[in-house]
């Protein structure tokens, strides 16, 4: 058995320690964080669709009133 003052003892302890408790939390916060993102990616995209939508419409629009005033 390893002695406690042996550093490969302190350093693969402190490592699996760091591996243990840092590998649960990063993943939990990275779910949220995903999930938040993709809502704003989701809200993002509905509103530049919607923004296309209403150029498609003006330009139509102004399409329209150019063939009124050249008849």
């Amino acid at each position: 058995m390893k002695s406690s003052t042996s550093p490969l003892y302190h350093g693969s302890a402190r490592k699996q320690e760091k591996q243990a408790q840092g590998s649960a939390q990063p993943k939990k916060f990275e779910r949220e964080a995903s999930i938040d993102i993709n809502e704003r990616a989701d809200a993002f995209i509905k509103q530049f669709k919607q923004h296309l939508l209403i150029q498609r419409l003006e330009s139509i629009e102004n399409y329209e009133q150019m063939l009124a005033r050249g008849t």
